[in-house]
């Protein structure tokens, strides 16, 4: 199960529906969380999507976690390391 959620989350196959899904649901994500910036005063609808994409962004984060030593294959301690990697300090960047 977790090898199929590392392809869905990592891997983007050319026929795979999930991982486009996936993918297409993280980038709505994405522009959503940046559309209140351009606001001066947030409106209460706002703060809820602020609150989802936020929710969103970490669950991204322990999937990507849970499947390092999948995307670390190989590499020594992979579940130490991948907080390290560049998208993971993104990834958490984009939580904060």
């Amino acid at each position: 199960m977790r090898k199929r959620l590392f392809e869905i989350i990592e891997v983007s196959g050319d026929n795979d529906r999930a991982s486009f899904v996936y993918d297409l649901m993280m980038l709505v994500s994405i522009i959503v969380s940046i559309v209140p910036l351009a606001f001066k005063e947030a409106p209460g609808f706002f703060k809820m999507t602020d609150i989802v994409t936020t929710i969103l962004f970490i669950v991204d984060y322990l999937l990507r976690f849970a499947t390092a030593d999948l995307k670390l294959e190989g590499k020594s301690l992979p579940f130490l390391r991948y907080p390290f990697t560049i998208w993971a300090i993104i990834d958490l960047l984009s939580i904060l």
